[in-house]
């Protein structure tokens, strides 16, 4: 969203002095309110508050999600565009949100807003503690939203909007987690049945319960679409649960016109997962819950060796439910399952 101001330098001065005054009592209010919608939670740590501070995201447009260190997650929130300003100083600003997650637990730890100046290049990490954290943490956030906003104009003012129309959002019912019809959260059971084939990166298939981490398995590479080998870092595993699995049949039709035969030949594969899994379709991530019959997803064609669209033909949820299942964490963050791309979360 586009947000156009006149604000001239010279007032961000006196809107900085309210602001400040503000503005904490604002990031509590928000994040008690998120809180509430969260099912796992644990506190950040002042040495874990100060390093979110240099953290950085290569392409904000379109990395959603994002691994640091592999230990933790920088993760859309609700995969929402960036907030766009354009101030009567011609300078553009914009604001992504990010949930942190513990990466081995998924528990919340809080929201990083990355302001950013496109045109210079600058970046400043906010990281808004959950109600778990300590005072400290809370002092250093407070302390450093103070000298950031000294620095750098309209830092408060943007930063500031944000956080109102998010907390807006929760009033009027937005911001919850989705929950399944028993209310119990599945956000990061992100998974496949055991049977799934996952395509190694010899091209060869092997059932994702029998992947472990270190082997090599296929990736697709989305700059130079075509397929190169990834290393798989873990292999997640969720259980005693029933999981509804959802089943997309997914078909890709060829025209021959060969001088023996003219017709149609129709090749079909069959992608099972959990609603949440996000998969690569033609128009970007997708969940597979939110896919609708008609979309495409890109699939490897192991005779052609290469990666085509298939048509989403049918769409099945629920009638099928597993105990057990598992989800790769690659070193490319994506792979091949039952001949689509899927994503690791």
């Amino acid at each position: 969203m586009k947000i156009n101001f006149t604000l001239t330098p010279n007032r961000y001065t006196v809107l900085a002095g309210w602001m400040a005054k503000g503005i904490m009592h604002l990031c509590l209010f928000l994040v008690c309110l998120a809180a509430m919608a969260q099912s796992k939670d644990r506190a950040l740590t002042l040495d874990e508050y100060t390093k979110t501070k240099t953290f950085r995201i290569e392409n904000p447009e379109q990395d959603t999600y994002v691994k640091v260190e592999n230990t933790y997650v920088l993760d859309r929130y609700e995969m929402k565009p960036p907030y766009v300003f354009k101030y009567s100083d011609g300078i553009e600003r914009r604001i992504y949100l990010y949930r942190l997650l513990d990466n081995k637990t998924k528990s919340s730890l809080g929201l990083v807003a990355m302001y950013t100046t496109p045109s210079n290049g600058k970046v400043i990490n906010i990281c808004v503690p959950n109600a778990l954290a300590d005072k400290a943490v809370w002092a250093a956030y407070i302390d450093d939203l103070k000298e950031n906003g000294a620095k750098e104009a309209g830092l408060l003012s943007t930063f500031s909007y944000v956080l109102s129309r998010e907390m807006s959002s929760l009033f009027s019912g937005g911001g919850a987690q989705s929950t399944t019809a028993a209310g119990a959260k599945t956000d990061y059971d992100v998974c496949f049945p055991a049977d799934a084939l996952v395509t190694m990166a010899d091209g060869s298939e092997r059932k994702i319960s029998e992947v472990k981490a270190g082997d090599q398995v296929a990736s697709y590479n989305t700059a130079h679409p075509k397929l190169e080998a990834t290393q798989v870092l873990t292999v997640e595993v969720h259980e005693n649960k029933d999981y509804a699995i959802t089943t997309l049949t997914l078909i890709r039709e060829e025209i021959l016109t060969a001088s023996i035969f003219r017709g149609i030949i129709q090749s079909t594969t069959y992608l099972e997962a959990t609603d949440n899994h996000p998969v690569l379709t033609k128009e970007g991530r997708k969940e597979v819950g939110k896919i609708r019959e008609g979309e495409k997803l890109f699939c490897y064609d192991n005779a052609a060796g290469e990666f085509v669209e298939y048509t989403v033909q049918k769409v099945a949820k629920g009638q099928k439910k597993v105990s057990k299942v598992y989800n790769l964490v690659t070193k490319k963050q994506n792979y091949v399952v039952n001949q689509a791309v899927v994503l690791d979360k």
